[in-house]
């Protein structure tokens, strides 16, 4: 029987190709990274400030990354290009394009919903880099936008990602899409048989409390909702806190009861 090697000078031909393609499309890449950044140095130059708005901010940071995303993939790709085993590994793929699609579609279905996701948000800006947001049950400032995940920075200092397909389905509060102030919020429990016309007319006499009213009633108890004035978004949670420790003091010096172990 006769062995046929495979040419030696060919092969480590083709891995230099693959090498410079690769080394190329991350020179590309940077290239590309760098240009985007001094133009956004030279647009908020431009209008005199600092740092672009938000808006902007969110916009371009897509923007570099979808273009390095593109140009390190484009590059793998050239790089395996240069190799003939990959031309039959294509044709294969080819030949089987509907079978592997779907494979491929479901194997990686949750990573482009958070990719198509991560652009809408970053198109239509429901939130943006600095906003003071709540996500279902996690509050905090958004750090960065990604592809795949949105930072939030929360108010104990915990960096908490939360994949951006999320964003498109649970309850998102944004307090500054529209302005730097909120209006903070506290609610606070009462007793089922406790008078709650008089829990009222205690929390509204407070310094500070621009409305009191009944949120919600269960065999359990009342839920008041107390409201403030308004306050920096970024002094909402001890706003809140405040708001909610000054009212469970009015409710004890008027001799509100409170629900059995509140």
């Amino acid at each position: 029987m006769r062995v046929i090697l495979p040419n030696a000078a060919a092969t480590w031909g083709d891995a230099g190709a693959a090498g410079l393609a690769i080394i190329t499309a991350i020179v590309l890449a940077w290239i590309a990274r760098r240009l985007l950044h001094s133009a956004e140095m030279r647009l908020a130059s431009r209008e005199g400030v600092g740092a672009l708005d938000p808006t902007g901010r969110t916009q371009l940071r897509l923007v570099r990354r979808l273009t390095f995303a593109v140009i390190i993939g484009a590059g793998v790709f050239a790089a395996l290009l240069q190799f003939d085993s990959f031309d039959r590994l294509a044709g294969a793929v080819l030949a089987s394009s509907a079978v592997v699609g779907a494979i491929a579609g479901l194997a990686a279905r949750q990573s482009l919903a958070n990719v198509i996701a991560g652009i809408t948000l970053a198109i239509t800006q429901p939130i943006r880099v600095g906003d003071l947001v709540e996500i279902g049950d996690v509050r905090g400032r958004v750090e960065d936008l990604t592809l795949t995940f949105t930072w939030l920075r929360t108010p104990e200092g915990r960096h908490v990602a939360v994949p951006n397909e999320l964003l498109m389905t649970l309850p998102l509060r944004n307090d500054t899409l529209r302005g730097d102030d909120v209006v903070p919020a506290a609610t606070v429990w009462i007793a089922g048989d406790a008078d709650a016309s008089a829990a009222l007319t205690s929390l509204r006499q407070l310094d500070g409390v621009r409305e009191a009213s009944v949120d919600e009633a269960t065999a359990g108890g009342v839920r008041l909702r107390v409201s403030g004035g308004a306050a920096p978004a970024g002094e909402r949670a001890a706003a809140e806190e405040a708001l909610r420790e000054s009212a469970l003091t009015a409710l004890r010096r008027a001799g509100v009861p409170r629900p059995a172990g509140g």
